[in-house]
């Protein structure tokens, strides 16, 4: 009797990896930060969480796509990991091709548009400091992380979202100094 593929899953084991042990606790905290792909999440921050997370233990230097392969599926909340499990059988040999379909999926072209939209039209709220509009600015870039806005034109962009009033107090200490 022939014996199928061993494992029916989109993501692909590397041939050349070496057996780890998964310890369960890792597990368990892998598991505590699912992504469920809701449009209020955030594919970039659940990727950065992942790589937080997995950064607490040892990975041998060349293993990390792996490992990466290995947990990420315990990453994923139910409906999102029925997405992982939609693609062909041993599709995803890569990480970088899973993390490629990840935001394809999750932050497609309009929500790009959309936060990009917000960061350029961004402004500082009535009666709110200018700490707290900097603070909601750097989220909207964090949430945006291939923006593709230099420095000179965040600060541009933030700079004309001030209140005026709050732009001549900028004004009058930057020509002071």
């Amino acid at each position: 009797m022939q014996q199928g593929p061993r494992h029916f899953f989109g993501l692909a084991h590397p041939p050349n990896a070496k057996a780890m042990e998964m310890k369960p606790t890792f597990l368990c905290l892998i598991s505590a930060y699912q992504f469920a792909g809701t449009d209020h999440k955030d594919p970039y921050t659940h990727l950065s969480t992942f790589y937080e997370l997995s950064g607490i233990i040892d990975i041998l230097e060349g293993e990390e796509e792996a490992v990466y392969l290995r947990f990420f599926s315990f990453s994923l909340a139910v409906s999102t990991k029925a997405w992982l499990q939609s693609h062909p059988n041993q599709s995803l040999t890569s990480w970088s091709i899973v993390e490629e379909k990840l935001l394809n999926r999750f932050f497609p072209p309009f929500i790009y548009i959309n936060a990009k939209l917000d960061i350029s039209t961004s402004r500082q709220g009535p009666e709110k400091p200018i700490c707290e509009a900097w603070e909601r600015f750097k989220s909207l870039l964090r949430k945006c992380h291939n923006h593709g806005f230099e420095d000179v034109a965040q600060l541009s962009i933030f700079c004309n979202g001030l209140r005026p009033k709050t732009k001549m107090i900028l004004n009058a200490v930057v020509v002071e100094q």
